[in-house]
């Protein structure tokens, strides 16, 4: 693993280490996917002699692969490292402490939060840099923020605006603590998109009424989120990321030429897991007047997953000549296994998880490997034909072939599409190795 280097005043790595080990002493107590029978603390895990070989996990279960993990945190280190590129990792996609230390560990230049309440979170654990890639409103919202700036004076927040009477409520609070300024970052949006300002002509006039907010709104620079542009095919969606790469460029030098951007650098941020190749090229080659920090923003890099992802993530190495140059591709590191249950019918079999186990949000989980518990030493792969093809709370529908080799007791592990939507159902994944034995876990806090 090549070295990394830190990045100064993103964390204080001391107190993240306090929260850690704070956390590893816990015990698990009654939780999904550790053992009933295991009465040790979190710490404890990967010491407990546990193994998917040895079947003495309950199901479902969350395995985290740890040789895919460390692979990919090479994988967005090098990419980084070519590219000149900055990255704040969206901590949404797993909120797991444990992950947001490999992070920090491996350079990021900070954190990014989707709510209030995840950026206070970031801040007990020591990360010392936060975008909020969301308009922060609402009154005790706003008050969190300021209540975490006056706590932790070496706090540095960025959050987003698209209306003046955002702009505005920001401003009064800030005020009325007296001596507060709060960083934002213009959202330029997309016509039928989500969030964010449709022009940049109704942009730079938000500019410009951000820098008469004398010192409670600082402007900072100018965001977006690409991955909501809209298009019926790849292709299409691509060339909306280009003109929205190009809006956004062209919004950052008006503002430089009027002098409306009040921090010493200007920060441009983009960039989820589909498309950041695009948004870091497109942002990198701009000419500012004033220095500008480019930050992409992708959080499922680490896990990564066997469709989407996967998909988005080949048409990325075709277009970057900079993925290309890394040598090694991302890895799926998240597998879910589960048990055959039933198998009632001919072609037809029930595995046991389901939609409080799994993300189905964009595509139904793929069944990847089957493994006989006391017969087969390892995982094996699974033969052509299966595929799961409706989902209840708690089971999985299988059409399998009239070959499987699937039996009741068996288990099976089942590949993902979208890593967010999968955290978020555990709250302890399990760390395993090469042959599957746990050697820890990470936990998760929605």
């Amino acid at each position: 693993m090549q070295q990394r280097l830190r990045t100064s005043h993103a964390y204080n790595a001391k107190i993240m280490a306090r929260k850690l080990t704070a956390y590893a002493a816990e015990k698990p107590e009654v939780c999904k996917g550790v053992p009933a029978s295991f009465k040790g603390s979190y710490s404890d895990i990967g010491l407990a002699g546990l193994s998917l070989i040895e079947d003495n996990l309950p199901m479902p279960v969350a395995l985290l692969k740890t040789a895919a993990i460390r692979s990919n945190r090479d994988w967005m280190h090098r990419f980084l490292d070519l590219s000149g590129l900055k990255i704040a990792p969206h901590g949404k996609t797993v909120m797991s402490p444990e992950i947001f230390q490999m992070q920090m560990e491996d350079g990021a230049w900070g954190m990014t939060a989707a709510t209030a309440q995840q950026v206070a979170f970031f801040a007990e654990l020591g990360i010392r840099r936060v975008i909020l890639a969301n308009q922060l409103v609402g009154t005790e919202n706003i008050r969190l923020i300021l209540d975490i700036g006056q706590a932790y004076p070496d706090f540095v927040f960025h959050c987003l605006i698209d209306s003046r009477e955002g702009a505005d409520a920001l401003a009064a609070a800030a005020k009325a603590r007296g001596n507060a300024t709060i960083n934002v970052l213009l959202e330029m949006g997309t016509w039928g998109g989500r969030t964010g300002i449709r022009s940049v002509d109704q942009a730079l006039e938000l500019a410009r009424h951000v820098s008469d907010q004398g010192p409670w709104l600082t402007l900072s620079g100018i965001e977006c989120y690409e991955g909501i542009v809209p298009g019926t095919s790849l292709l299409e969606r691509e060339q909306s990321v280009a003109d929205m790469m190009r809006s956004m460029c062209d919004l950052t030098l008006r503002c430089d030429i009027e002098d409306l951007f009040s921090a010493e650098e200007i920060l441009l941020t983009a960039g989820g897991s589909e498309f950041f190749d695009m948004v870091g090229e497109a942002l990198s080659a701009l000419k500012t007047r004033r220095p500008a920090t480019v930050v992409i923003r992708s959080g499922c890099y680490i896990a990564h997953d066997s469709i989407a992802y996967e998909r988005a993530y080949h048409r990325l190495v075709e277009r970057s000549k900079t993925a290309r140059e890394v040598g090694h591709p991302l890895q799926a590191a998240l597998e879910i296994w589960a048990a055959v249950q039933s198998r009632p019918e001919s072609g037809l079999a029930f595995a046991t998880l389901g939609k409080r186990d799994i993300s189905y949000d964009w595509d139904l989980p793929t069944p990847l490997k089957w493994l006989r518990p006391g017969v087969m030493s390892t995982p094996a792969p699974l033969p052509a034909g299966h595929r799961v093809t409706k989902l209840n709370d708690q089971h999985a529908y299988l059409d399998i072939p009239p070959d499987s080799p699937l039996r009741v007791g068996d288990l099976v592990g089942f590949g993902i599409s979208h890593v967010c939507t999968t955290f978020d159902k555990w709250r302890c994944l399990l760390l395993v190795d090469d042959n599957y034995r746990v050697t820890g876990a990470v936990r998760t806090f929605f």
